[in-house]
């Protein structure tokens, strides 16, 4: 029961963390690689640190569901 929790916990945080690289890899960053909406200055490197942060937990919530769904009894 624990380990489908953790899943879905990590789940919902992987797609999260995937919306969100998603929308920062579509602003228009300069040649710099800095956007500045007027209040926050997004760099274009931290894209990819939020890709590989969604992978991860996406891969973290899939072997949990693979745990989960091995260890329950029949």
């Amino acid at each position: 029961m624990v380990c489908a929790g953790l899943s879905a916990l990590c789940g919902a945080l992987g797609c999260a963390l995937a919306v969100v690289a998603w929308q920062r890899a579509g602003l228009a960053y300069n040649e710099a690689g800095h956007y500045f909406d007027g209040l926050v200055n997004y760099h274009q490197q931290s894209v990819l640190g939020y890709a590989l942060a969604a992978l991860v937990a996406l891969l973290l919530a899939f072997a949990l569901a693979w745990m989960a769904r091995r260890g329950r009894p029949r």
